[in-house]
């Protein structure tokens, strides 16, 4: 074999171990990435249903009604009512 094969052939050797190299980074980082986007994807649903928890809290205090069970809770009367202890 000439010497100049000889040198090709680690050439070829080398490029073909640091393109098997990269493909293996780029694989870790794409599993990296996929659980990225699966973390956000739960945050998002996460963020999701608080905001509807959240708009329902404020539809409920729009009422009347619910903002006076809420006030009998904390043991407040009206100015026309006795409060009487038990």
């Amino acid at each position: 074999m000439r010497p100049i094969h000889r040198f090709l052939h680690l050439v070829f050797a080398l490029g073909l171990v640091h393109a098997l190299f990269l493909l293996g980074q780029e694989g870790v980082r794409a599993y990296r990435l996929k659980e990225e986007q699966a973390r956000l994807e739960r945050a998002l649903a996460e963020a999701e249903a608080r905001v509807a928890r959240l708009k329902e809290e404020i539809a409920l205090l729009q009422d009347p009604a619910h903002l006076e069970a809420l006030a009998r809770r904390l043991g407040l009367v009206r100015r026309e009512e006795i409060l009487k202890r038990r």
